[in-house]
């Protein structure tokens, strides 16, 4: 809940309505990552759980998907639209 939070109280830009993406759309993201450009080669929070204690996560160098305890520490992209 706190990787949603902080995408929930984004204002950036003008903006207030980020949120933070689903596990299909972080993999998207990882798809057209050139593109969109700005990803670090590391780990990023989807909002999409897989337990009460677990959430998936992205790796954006290799594209693989895991669902690791949410304490752990890893990167958050919030998005508005998508």
């Amino acid at each position: 809940s706190y990787a949603a939070q902080l995408c929930a109280d984004l204002v950036l830009g003008g903006y207030s309505d980020w949120y933070l993406p689903s596990k299909d759309e972080l993999n998207k993201l990882y798809q057209n990552r050139v593109a969109v450009g700005g990803f670090a080669s590391a780990y990023y929070w989807s909002s999409t759980e897989s337990s009460s204690g677990n959430a998936w996560l992205q790796y954006f160098v290799n594209g693989a998907q895991y669902n690791p305890n949410k304490n752990s520490t890893r990167y958050v992209r919030a998005i508005r639209a998508f």
